[in-house]
């Protein structure tokens, strides 16, 4: 594809990166021009308290229920909690709620309206509740919302008939997050574009898991700051010595809209930011970026494992816009290679930001800001491209993670044995007996490679000290970096360069590498949370940027200082 010709018409390698990064950067951002608008305005968050919660509290004080919640919307409560009576709740009569009804229309609080579960031969029954119940309280506009309530969501497995009432009445659906209910990821496809996120922690998690108070009031900020939730449900403690008492429920709840309001959020009832957006899909700028950034990571690599690193004749450049472009109208077009160029762009940009930023172990520095670069606006592309509202509302999930984590190492370790940037060959290292030292790292690596993959969007394999380190991270930066990033990639890329730049390790310093692979894999996946507004995740980038290096520092002067001189010690009292 690169043709030789006259040096006068030749353009160099980097200087052709960077004019091809700066169009990058310009068509994904005039791509993420909707998704920033739209960031913007969406900033109505709502308190929401079960009504039932309240009826105890109230009995303490020896006031009315109503009287309670008033005191309580005054402090900052923006959403009713209302369910339907079972045949298990039997201080109460099946059916609605209607006292917790009627008191939020009274006192002007929407309602979130939880529908009972449901057998196959209740169903009738139920819908005909659910829509007497709509019939009289949807007609307050934006003042009701609706889930399924229990394990598994009435009319399951078809939720065609509850989705069909909802739209009926124009009642948007609340999308509770990390729910395993049977049905729900249904009714939120059957009801998409009309929902709002919502974050909710049961009573038996927070005995279960032993949820503090402070715990759960970053958990529910961090859910409206990280990942855009709106809907926040808090409930009064009912454990220990904890037992909150009205007033101090208030102070929570006011405490806690403060806070919202300081981060820049507004204490109202949102709205479903994409039901006049339903049309919203990816624009060409998105795909151009997109398809660029595929293209070029591809073609650095194949240039670094082809040892290539001449000029370029300018015919070379036009052709290669000229398939991006091409490339970029299928990607518009058709959703699978949209989804397949995506996966394997993240893969790819990993690859050449972690080899860019160990390009040069003599000037480190400028190496770690080029490979950053290039991650940050690559990884915008591939935000840009995948910026509509199915991704966004997280019924669709970016399908290259996996990937991301998996095939950069693999390729970063190829590279090496090709390029003999590792002290041997391919072909050298597999025709000769294996050494102890090797074998132990290799089993290392491969245990680290398969727990990153297991831990990917597998929250609840985290040990207790880890939540902690990330619970001060959250407190102290409110982005909290990744820990791939902070605790490997980029003290791992501070390590190799001192470690080539003196010669050591020779046999064994791949592993560090492998490890900046690892570290950059997690940096263009952030990218990928398109929920996550994209400040906050330029602000985790830039803190997990500044950590990572100064914990890569201390443990370099730790090494150097300290480390290195004991071993010649050691080695010198040993012979």
């Amino acid at each position: 594809m690169f043709l030789k010709g006259s040096k006068i018409f030749r353009v160099t390698s980097g200087v052709l990166t960077v004019g091809l990064l700066v169009a990058v950067g310009v068509c994904a951002g005039i791509g993420l021009l909707p998704r920033l608008e739209l960031e913007r305005d969406n900033r109505d968050v709502a308190i929401v308290v079960d009504y039932r919660d309240i009826t105890p509290l109230a009995e303490d004080e020896g006031i009315p229920t109503k009287e309670a919640l008033g005191f309580l919307k005054g402090k900052g409560v923006g959403g009713l909690m209302v369910k339907e009576f079972t045949i298990d709740d039997v201080l109460y009569d099946v059916g609605p709620d209607l006292e917790g009804l009627n008191t939020g229309v009274e006192l002007g609080i929407p309602i979130f309206y939880r529908v009972a579960p449901a057998q196959t031969w209740q169903l009738r029954q139920s819908l005909e509740t659910t829509e007497r119940v709509l019939s009289q309280f949807a007609k307050y506009p934006g003042a009701i919302i609706v889930a399924p309530a229990g394990e598994i969501a009435a009319g399951y497995p078809d939720m065609t008939p509850l989705a069909s009432l909802l739209k009926k009445y124009h009642v948007p659906v609340a999308q509770i997050e990390f729910s395993r209910q049977w049905g729900a990821t249904q009714l939120n496809w059957l009801s998409y574009p009309n929902l709002i996120a919502l974050h909710s922690v049961a009573n038996d998690e927070v005995t279960i898991r032993r949820i503090d108070r402070a715990t759960l009031y970053e958990r529910l900020v961090r859910s409206a700051v990280e990942r855009s939730v709106r809907l926040l449900v808090l409930r009064p403690a009912v454990s220990g010595n904890v037992k909150s008492s009205l007033e101090n429920f208030g102070s929570e709840i006011q405490r806690l809209a403060e806070d919202l309001r300081s981060r820049g959020f507004q204490t109202g009832w949102p709205k479903p930011v994409f039901a006049d957006r339903a049309g919203w899909t990816i624009n060409g700028f998105s795909a151009l970026a997109c398809s660029l950034v595929f293209l070029l990571s591809g073609v650095l690599y194949v240039r670094r494992m082809a040892g290539y690193r001449g000029d370029l004749m300018p015919i070379n450049a036009i052709a290669f816009v000229g398939c991006a472009c091409v490339l970029a109208l299928v990607v518009w077009k058709v959703g699978v290679v949209a989804r397949l160029v995506g996966a394997f762009s993240a893969a790819l940009v990993v690859t050449e930001a972690s080899l860019m930023a160990m390009d040069d172990p003599c000037h480190p520095w400028r190496s770690f800001a080029r490979g950053v670069c290039f991650a940050v606006i690559s990884g915008l592309a591939i935000a840009a491209l995948f910026s509509e509202p199915v991704y966004m509302l997280r019924l669709r999930s970016f399908s290259g993670v996996k990937l991301t984590l998996a095939l950069p190492p693999l390729l970063v370790l190829l590279h090496d044995m090709r390029r003999r940037v590792h002290s041997e060959s391919l072909s050298e290292f597999l025709s000769r007996p294996p050494l102890w030292g090797e074998l132990a790292l290799g089993v290392a690596l491969l245990m680290v490679l398969v727990l990153a993959l297991f831990r990917s969007d597998n929250v609840h394999f985290i040990p207790g000290f880890e939540a902690q380190i990330r619970n001060n991270l959250e407190r102290f930066l409110v982005a909290r970096p990744r820990n791939k990033e902070v605790f490997m990639g980029y003290p791992c890329l501070v390590l190799y360069a001192f470690a080539a730049k003196w010669g050591l390790w020779t046999r064994y310093r791949e592993i560090l590498r492998v490890g900046v692979a690892l570290g950059f894999s997690s940096v263009v996946n952030s990218f990928c949370h398109y929920h996550t507004p994209l400040f906050f995740i330029l602000l985790r980038e830039f803190h997990g940027l500044w950590l990572g290096v100064l914990l890569g520092v201390f443990a370099t002067f730790g090494l150097k200082y300290f480390l290195l001189p004991l071993w010649q010690r050691l080695r010198f009292l040993t012979e």
